[in-house]
This record gives C-alpha cells, structure tokens and sequence, in this order.
C-alpha cells in the first residue's frame, strides 16, 4: 500500500512487482492496491510474479528479474535463507523486516564474505526491528560528532502502542524457545567484548532519576541492542569520526506512566501462555494484526540521552505512528528506494549489514520527508521537565504522564 500510493507518488517511473508462492493471492492483493493507487489519483500496475521456497529454482528467476528484493514473510528462519542465498549469488541487494537475530547470526555467517566481496547489500532488519533505534543511535552520534562530542553510550527510552501482529508473536515465541540461547547473547552480531553492567538487558522495572520516570524492559531491547552493536563493530576505526567512542554502549528500555504499569511490564507472559492467547482468539493468529481504525491511533517515539566522557550530552528523538505495520512499511520501502535509486550515495561495500551502516544520513533524509522525525532536541543543559515535555509529543501517550 505504501509502494502503491507515497513511493509511486514520489518516483512514478520506478518499476516493482509483488511475489509470492500463490498467483491467487497476489493478484488480490495487486487488484487492491491498484485500486488504492488510483483512489490516490496515481496509476500503478504491480508485476506479478510466483515464486516459492520449496522450489529454489523459482526463487533464482524472480530474484534474477530485479535489482533491489524486500522480504516480509516470516518466521525468516524458516521462509528466508532460500531468499538471501538468491540475492547473494545473482547480486541483487535486498532488505526485509525480520528481528529474528538468530536467524541473522546465520546469514552472517554464511553469506556476509560472499556478499561483500559480491557488493551485494543486504540489510535486515529494515523495520521498527531495528531502523528507531539504530538509526536514532546514529543520527545521535553524528549529531555529537557535529558538536566535537564522542558519545561512550547511548540510552534510548521507548513509548507506544501499536497493537502486535500475528507473525511478530509467532517469530517471537521461536526466539523465546528453540532459540533462547542464542537469542539471550549481548553481542550475538558482533562487537564482543568482556560483559559490562551497561550491555546486560533490563530486566526488572525501574525508576529512573536521570529522567524521572518508571522504566520497564522494552520488547524489542533484545533485538535492537544487538543491532545497534554490529553498527559500531562495522564502523571499526571510523566509529569516533561518527560520534560513537571505542567503547561505546547502548541500551534501551521502555518508559511507564507509573511504577503499578512499570511492574506490569516487567512481567512479560512466557510463550506457552502467549500461544493459549492466540488459541482464544485474544491475540492476532499470523496473517492477523490491528485493525485499521487502531493503526490510525498508534503510535511510537524514542529519546536517545547520548553521553560523552568529558561529561557533554545530547538528547534526540524519533516519531511516527504505528510501529507495526504504517511505519515499518514506510521504513523497508524506503530502505529499498535507497539501494534502487541512491545507490551511488552509499558508501558501503556490501555485506550483510545494518541499516545504520548501510544506509546513514540517505535513510535519515528519506524518512524525515516521509513523516518519521528525527530531532535534536536539546544539548548539554537538559532536565527531567525537558523529558517530559518530549514524551508529550509522542501522542497519545501524553494523556497517561
């Protein structure tokens, strides 16, 4: 729908087409968004093209037909491998919205040499998993950068509340199982270094004086640090050029309207409890999410507290609305208009990288005309109150402070 209206809009010479393993299906979907399109005064005919995991040969004919790929089926590790391996060998970059960091452990592993020396991007993890907290930690670091400031940690505060979807829960609940062991590693994409007490998760609520408020674990703080991680072990030497020191962290955590919600939060449901939900129909099966009359009233914010060791602070944040599916369409969309059409503005090699480091300032510029802000908004001499008073534009999460 986003490609379909904004990106047609906005590059209506640019050819795309939708994919999947049911030609039915998909034509539904292209009549739809063909309608949408049109209902936007735009003409937009997607291609169609059918292709299936299960028949690898199908995958190597639709990835040899374009330049840039975006995945959004999960569980990737189930569905995506075939996918990357593709694009890896017929150099056809590609980015996705998973946050199954197991499963990109894998890729990295097998694929990031080939990709590198292939230049071929790919780049998961181009949706509210992990671009927020990612690129706001690097529009953070450039902005101290910009100040003569080299930040040794980033702490980001989290507020929302788009509803989840049906294949984040699923992808969520494999993370919490069969791959724990994995998924519970601070440095399981890179950056290893001996533990300090700053990279461990949260993982109790917490009140936080620094900006006086209750704090919780953030959901997706196991997926975002890890991410945010591999950036700064990318950038290597450059890393201090970008505003992040040698030994920089970052974590994250969710803010609370007050300390009974902070607990609440901190107690998260373990899967089989979560999976009896799903079975009662009191949360979304795959394939099901928010309505959209609750997308429209979602939203999402983050403020990044940046700190330098001379003892300089910067204080930034990102907006936008529902997280879950609005903005992550936004997001992938323009990750992948970027590598179609800016490609030449990267600096990368290639690999299998993050959105941060693939893409930097291109993306930051994208997305802040799309809708998602990035602000700085304040340095040095900031308050609890200063906190406040930018929570309260993250709405509606103003009427609960």
């Amino acid at each position: 729908e986003y490609f379909a209206s904004a990106v047609t809009k906005q590059h209506p010479g640019l050819k795309w087409a939708l994919a999947g393993r049911n030609q039915t299906k998909v034509e539904v979907v292209r009549a739809r968004v063909r309608k949408l399109s049109q209902d936007c005064g735009l003409a937009c005919d997607p291609g169609v093209i059918v292709a299936s995991i299960l028949d690898q040969d199908s995958v190597d004919k639709m990835v040899a037909r374009t330049r840039v790929l975006i995945s959004t089926a999960g569980p990737f590790v189930q569905y995506g491998t075939p996918i990357v391996d593709a694009c890896v060998r017929l150099q056809c970059d590609y980015c996705d919205i998973t946050g199954e960091t197991p499963w990109v452990k894998d890729m990295i592993d097998k694929y990031h040499d080939t990709a590198l020396k292939n230049e071929v991007y790919i780049v998961p993890m181009c949706g509210f998993d992990s671009i927020p907290s990612d690129l706001g930690t690097y529009f953070t670091s450039k902005a101290a950068a910009n100040l003569s400031l080299e930040l040794k940690k980033v702490v980001g505060y989290f507020a929302s509340n788009g509803g989840p979807s049906g294949g984040t829960l699923k992808s969520g609940m494999g993370m919490n199982t069969i791959m724990k062991a994995q998924f519970d590693k601070p440095f399981l994409l890179g950056g290893e270094r001996p533990l300090r007490a700053e990279d461990e998760d949260k993982t109790a609520a917490k009140f936080d004086q620094s900006v006086n408020l209750w704090t919780a674990p953030f959901g997706m703080a196991g997926i975002n640090t890890r991410v945010v991680r591999r950036t700064h072990a990318l950038l290597g030497s450059s890393a201090p050029a970008t505003g992040y020191s040698s030994d920089f962290s970052y974590n994250e955590v969710a803010v609370a309207p007050n300390e009974k919600r902070a607990r609440k939060m901190a107690s998260s449901p373990p899967p089989e409890v979560i999976q009896k939900l799903i079975d009662a129909g009191r949360l979304p099966k795959p394939g099901q999410g928010p309505s959209v009359e609750m997308r429209a009233k979602s939203f999402f914010g983050a403020i990044f507290i940046g700190e330098a060791a001379d003892g300089g602070k910067i204080v930034t944040s990102v907006r936008g609305g529902d997280p879950g599916y609005t903005e992550t369409s936004k997001m992938v969309s323009e990750a992948a208009v970027c590598l179609a059409l800016q490609r030449s503005q990267l600096v990368r090699k290639g690999g299998i990288i993050t959105p941060a480091f693939a893409f930097g300032d291109v993306l930051v510029q994208r997305l802040n005309a799309a809708g998602i802000e990035f602000c700085v908004e304040k340095v040095n001499n900031f308050t609890p109150n200063d906190i406040a008073s930018i929570l309260k534009k993250f709405k509606p999460l103003s009427s609960k402070l």
